[in-house]
């Protein structure tokens, strides 16, 4: 059981240093905003849709949960976050 929580994949945050937050607070957001991030794990780069919770000049904290139930939070860079893609409802005829 151990083996499986220390050898599970993990997302690599932004450290403190790099988010900065004593240099550039950060502002909360009112309500979690839907959006898609680059999130980088050590074995591999992935594209959730996630909850943007607060962000800075530089970085952004984001929120969301792998398709096995695990929940992730930490800060990515400000680039790496995208509004999420409205769904286009097709037209009625």
């Amino acid at each position: 059981m151990i083996e499986q929580i220390v050898t599970r994949p993990r997302p690599v945050w932004l450290t403190n240093e790099e988010v900065d937050l004593e240099h550039d607070p950060a502002v909360e957001s009112p309500a979690p905003a839907p959006a898609v991030a680059f999130v980088r794990f050590h074995e591999a780069v992935i594209r959730p849709e996630v909850e943007v919770l607060a962000w800075n000049e530089h970085a952004v904290r984001i929120r969301f949960t792998t398709r096995d139930g695990q929940k992730h939070e930490g800060w990515v860079w400000k680039d790496a976050v995208r509004s999420r893609p409205r769904r286009q409802v097709p037209p009625r005829r």
